[in-house]
């Protein structure tokens, strides 16, 4: 196995190290093994993603994407939800274009009012049959970009490090819970995912072939990451210190003025693609600022909202604290708590690999985005879960893939480590389906202890209204008393109710906490973790009453079941 000690830069075309595997002379026969295991991956977790998609309710976001993609694809106007762009949501909603009996409220008030809430309501629950089933084939379109993005992540493993280390990425990739949970949702966070990630691989692959087709290609997938989420933009600093980089560690570039003349040439064709995919996204759309013709308005439009919700923060919930304007450390702690622990070994493994290698440069270009984009977070007021940080993971794969091209030995116990990890990760992911929206780590005891440090969508967003369901079939219960955090009609999925205060619908209760839940009748009761944890509400002690008492039964890790005996009292007071 031969490493090379020295690199001159960030990995340019001929320089790129083979770290343990000879590209030629890898075995034919071995080629093709790990192809076929890739394929298995992939193949494994479509299902997972299927079974999941199907398993779970909808999410509190997806109503508001949906509705979005939905409008733009039919209006071609992107007022809903206008601090997100609207290129996902569109893709979301494809599936939807085939049915001919979709109605959209564009007569209701709600449309001319933006008022995202009650427009999505209308249109998944009120005015078409079958709300459940909008969601679930919205959610196909997520889950190919999820395969797909699973392709990029093992593709560049395999092109920087080796077959193997493509591998192992995809592995990784395709065992986190994390990418399992939003993989199968019809939001826009794995869709920001896929298109950052194959913005940074076009990217990376232009400048190991320096050409104006990769230019345009990196600068395509550059815009279509642009109209995907507005933290997209994070990529604008992720290219300038790579290309600077590039320069001073490569100075056989920045001294032949011809060379530094094409390099700037496909730089601006990249900038010039995104641009004009931006602009093609929005219909060539040409608004005005101040006078002045500006193509694309409405995107900046979005993007001065997007910032005034970012600055303006919104209540979080860390460690049984509630906060408006966030903690520095929010992000440090989701990551621990929610990463696998082998994962987050397995990185930590591959970073001391590398630097004992002396290797560490060629890794850069998958480090620079995590550094950058995790720096972002850190200095976000917006503290409400786990997946802001989802457009890390693919670049953590990939660098822990190098950990592939430790040779095999029967005393080698870094690779037996290796495999042990990828072992521990196999274990449990497969405890946690199809929860895995709610998984927690061992660091805090797993989805049990959760709760306790995280809230929203970390935990609960939603996702259990068919668990709760099957329970309710399960065990004969005709009727809960409801207190449930999300936007998803509990009708739609089945469940006969009475509803308690929760969020969004019901949060704007007075400071006064009412008197069922200061004194609950009998009755059973199913409470989402948010109205537990309060911090959706202005009074957060409104559900104290239930914080001592031991839930008799937990669906899905989100939603708490607490069964109150009816009093003689009560029950006299029914006869009469």
């Amino acid at each position: 196995m031969s490493v090379q000690a020295k690199a001159p830069g960030l990995h340019s075309a001929k320089d790129v190290p083979n770290l343990g595997l000879d590209r030629q002379t890898e075995n034919a026969g071995r080629a093709v093994w790990i192809h076929a295991a890739a394929i298995v991956a992939l193949a494994l977790l479509l299902i997972q993603l299927l079974l999941c998609s199907r398993a779970k309710s909808a999410t509190y976001d997806e109503q508001y994407h949906i509705a979005k993609g939905l409008t733009f694809l039919h209006s071609g106007d992107p007022r809903l939800v206008p601090e997100h762009p609207p290129f996902v949501g569109a893709i979301s909603a494809l599936p939807l274009l085939a049915d001919p009996e979709l109605v959209l409220p564009f007569e209701d008030h709600s449309w001319q009012d933006v008022n995202s809430l009650v427009f999505s309501d209308l249109l998944l629950w009120k005015l078409n049959a079958d709300g459940p089933s909008m969601v679930t084939r919205a959610r196909l379109p997520i889950i190919i970009l999820t395969i797909l993005l699973g392709v990029i992540v093992y593709a560049w493993g395999h092109e920087l490090y080796g077959r193997g280390a493509g591998l192992l990425a995809l592995t990784l990739f395709a065992l986190d819970p994390n990418i399992l949970a939003h993989g199968c949702l019809a939001t826009n966070d794995m869709g920001l995912t896929f298109f950052a990630t194959l913005t940074l691989y076009m990217f990376w692959r232009w400048r190991r072939h320096p050409s104006w087709r990769w230019a345009a290609i990196a600068g395509i997938a550059l815009g279509l990451a642009q109209v995907s989420k507005y933290s997209a933009l994070f990529l604008l600093p992720v290219i300038a210190f790579t290309v600077l980089v590039d320069f001073l560690w490569n100075p056989t570039v920045s001294t032949k003025p011809q060379k530094l003349k094409l390099k700037f040439g496909h730089l601006a064709v990249v900038i010039l693609a995104a641009s004009f995919t931006v602009w093609a996204m929005y219909g060539f759309q040409v608004g005005t600022f101040r006078g002045y013709p500006i193509p694309a308005r409405a995107y900046f439009t979005g993007l001065k909202c997007f910032t005034q919700m970012i600055e303006g923060g919104k209540t979080g919930f860390l460690m049984g604290s509630y906060s408006d304007t966030g903690w520095w450390y929010y992000f440090p702690v989701a990551f621990a708590v929610k990463t696998p622990l082998p994962v987050i070994l397995l990185i930590g493994c591959s970073l001391l690999y590398a630097f004992r290698r002396r290797t560490w440069r060629h890794g850069l270009p998958l480090l620079i985005p995590v550094i950058i984009y995790f720096g972002a977070c850190l200095l976000s007021p917006f503290n409400i879960g786990y997946r802001h940080l989802l457009p890390m993971l693919p670049f953590l794969f990939v660098f822990a893939g190098q950990l592939a091209a430790i040779q095999w030995k029967p005393r080698q116990i870094p690779a037996w480590a290796v495999s042990l990890a990828v072992l521990w990760l196999v274990i449990s992911s497969t405890m946690t389906y199809p929860h895995y929206l709610a998984y927690f780590n061992e660091i805090v005891g797993g989805p049990e202890g959760g709760n306790r440090i995280l809230g929203d969508s970390n935990i609960d967003w939603g996702q259990d209204l068919i668990g709760l369901r099957e329970f309710m079939n399960r065990e004969n219960i005709a009727s809960v008393k409801l207190g449930y955090l999300g936007t998803a009609d509990p009708n739609a999925y089945g469940i006969s109710y009475e509803p308690l205060p929760g969020f969004p619908n019901g949060h704007g209760v007075s400071d006064n906490i009412p008197k069922i839940l200061t004194n609950p009748p009998g009755g059973v009761y199913a409470l989402s973790v948010s109205c537990l944890q309060g911090f959706c509400f202005k009074n957060h002690d409104l559900y104290e009453s239930f914080r001592g008492r031991e839930p008799d039964a937990i669906i899905g890790h989100s939603i708490f079941i607490y069964r109150i005996p009816y009093s003689s009292a009560v029950i006299s007071e029914t006869d009469r």
